[in-house]
């Protein structure tokens, strides 16, 4: 159990590196996507050759780095938040209210995302499921890992950020250091 307040932090930074990491690596698979749909506009209007591979991997991605990216919001505190009421609460509501939030919303969302998640990846592994909407027919189940990683991914930040909110409730101040960027 993690008793003081610099074991939590100490926690907290360990849990946003991986968050950072996974961030990181979101961020530079951009560019495959973007080479792969800069490919697909000049084969289709330069040579009038369009792919049939393109627009599926170009969804297929962006879908992908959306949901992989959430967590890596969170930390950034990218999230949506009614901040006209919260500015003005001390650093200790605020944790409260956080703590609140993420035990009795944030949690079992998390949870229920990644059962539901894993169970649609498994279910198009098992059976290698294709999409019969294109002509290419990629394979589904790498799409729909990204379900279950992404509650994964969620549910590290989350107690990152919970470790934070027992920080601030026992300081009344937010562990500033802890938000640096660690990759």
């Amino acid at each position: 159990m993690l008793n003081t307040n610099q074991e939590l932090i100490a926690f907290s930074k360990k849990l946003d590196r991986i968050t950072s990491i996974a961030g990181n690596i979101v961020g530079w698979m951009l560019i495959p996507m973007i080479l792969s749909l800069a490919y697909e506009v000049v084969a289709r209007y330069a040579f009038g050759a369009p792919t049939i591979w393109a627009y599926d991997m170009t969804f297929m991605l962006y879908g992908a780095f959306f949901m992989l990216g959430s967590s890596y919001t969170l930390k950034h505190k990218g999230h949506i938040r009614t901040d006209m009421f919260y500015d003005n609460w001390s650093p200790k509501k605020q944790a409260l209210v956080d703590l609140t939030c993420y035990l009795l919303l944030f949690y079992p969302f998390v949870l229920i995302f990644t059962i539901v998640g894993w169970e649609y990846f498994y279910k198009a592994f098992a059976s290698n499921e294709r999409f019969v909407s294109s002509p290419w027919m990629a394979i589904t189940w790498p799409f729909k890992m990204t379900l279950p990683l992404t509650g994964f991914l969620l549910f590290i930040q989350g107690l990152s950020e919970v470790s934070k909110c027992l920080v601030a409730i026992r300081s009344n101040e937010w562990p500033l250091e802890t938000t640096s960027e660690g990759a």
